[in-house]
C-alpha cells in the first residue's frame, strides 16, 4: 500500500514545436481522485443540460396544457351560451307555431340533458357540430327580429278591441292601448319605416314594412322620432305616446298589424305579459 502511493504519474503538454514543455507529476491518488473529479463534472454537466432540456419540454407541454384547458374553459362558456340562445328560440318558437300554425324547425338536432341542476349538451347531431347549431340558431333568431311579437307600448289597458268583417264603417282592424302619458312608443320587429307623418285619421302616424309580408301600424303618436325610410331595430323607440284623436276619445295608441296585406288580431300575435293590470275593456 505505501509502495503504491508513492508511485507517481507524470502529466505532460507538449507544444507542436517542442518548446515550453509543461510536465506535472502527480500520485496514483491524486490520479484517482482526478478521474473521479472530472467524472462527477461530466455526469453534473450532462444531468444539467438534460435537466435543462427537460425544463424546456415541461414548460413547453405546461403551455400547451394551459393554452387546451383555456379552449376547454371558453368551449364550456360558448355551451352553456347556445343552450340559453336555444332554449330562448324553442319557447319563441312554440309561441309562433301555435299562432301560426308554422312548421318551423331547427335543421339540426341537439341533445340537451339536467345534471345536478345544470344543463349540459349531451348530443350534436350535426356534421358541423356546435358552430353549425349556432348559424341555425342566429339565423333562425334573425328572422324571428323581423316578425312583431312585443308590445308596442308599455300599455296598462286595452280600451278598443280588434274587429274585422270587411265592412270599414263598423270594423276597427286594430288595437288601442292605453298608457303612461310621454312613454316610450317601440317598434314591434325589425324593418323599414315607409311612412312617418301625419294621417288625416290616425293622427301622427308611423307604418313598418317588416319585409316578410308583415306591417304594423302606430297611430295617434304625440312626437315621431323615425323617418321616412329609417332601418328601425325591434325594441327601438320609435314614436312617444300622447297624441289626440280626432274622434275625442282621449290619447291612446292605435295598433295595427297586417299579414300579407290582411289585417290580423294584434292579441293572437303578441307574446303573453306577466302584467296583470293589461285588460281588456268592451266598447
Amino acid at each position: 500500500m505505501s509502495a503504491d502511493r508513492e508511485k507517481k504519474i507524470s502529466l505532460m503538454i507538449v507544444p507542436e514545436d517542442g518548446t515550453g514543455v509543461k510536465n506535472w507529476r502527480i500520485t496514483t491518488g491524486q490520479y484517482r481522485f482526478l478521474k473521479i473529479g472530472i467524472g462527477t463534472a461530466l455526469f453534473c454537466l450532462i444531468a444539467g443540460i438534460v435537466s435543462f432540456v427537460l425544463a424546456i419540454y415541461l414548460f413547453i407541454r405546461v403551455g400547451e396544457y394551459r393554452r387546451t384547458n383555456e379552449e376547454l374553459i371558453e368551449a364550456s362558456s360558448k355551451i352553456q351560451i347556445i343552450i340559453a340562445r336555444l332554449a330562448d328560440y324553442e319557447g319563441k318558437e312554440r309561441h309562433l307555431r301555435r299562432i301560426l300554425g308554422s312548421d318551423l324547425e331547427l335543421p339540426v338536432s341537439m341533445t340537451v340533458r339536467e345534471i345536478d341542476g345544470d344543463y349540459q349538451v349531451a348530443e350534436v347531431d350535426t356534421v358541423g357540430g356546435l358552430y353549425e347549431l349556432e348559424q341555425a340558431i342566429a339565423r333562425e333568431e334573425e328572422r324571428l327580429r323581423h316578425i312583431p311579437t312585443i308590445w308596442p307600448v308599455d300599455a296598462w289597458q286595452i280600451t278598443k278591441e280588434f274587429s274585422y268583417t270587411g265592412n270599414p264603417r263598423i270594423d276597427h282592424p286594430a288595437i288601442d292601448l292605453l298608457a303612461y302619458e310621454k312613454s316610450p312608443v317601440v317598434a314591434t320587429a325589425n324593418g323599414r319605416v315607409t311612412f312617418a307623418d301625419a294621417d288625416r285619421s290616425l293622427g301622427l302616424m308611423i307604418e313598418i314594412d317588416h319585409g316578410n309580408g308583415w306591417v304594423t301600424r302606430y297611430g295617434h303618436n304625440a312626437t315621431l322620432m323615425v323617418n321616412y325610410g329609417d332601418e328601425v331595430l325591434k325594441g327601438q323607440t320609435i314614436a312617444i305616446f300622447g297624441g289626440n284623436d280626432p274622434s275625442g276619445s282621449g290619447p291612446h295608441l292605435h295598433y295595427a298589424m297586417f299579414y300579407n296585406k290582411q289585417p290580423v288580431n294584434p292579441l293572437d300575435y303578441l307574446e303573453p305579459t306577466a302584467k296583470m293590470n293589461v285588460m281588456k275593456k268592451s266598447n
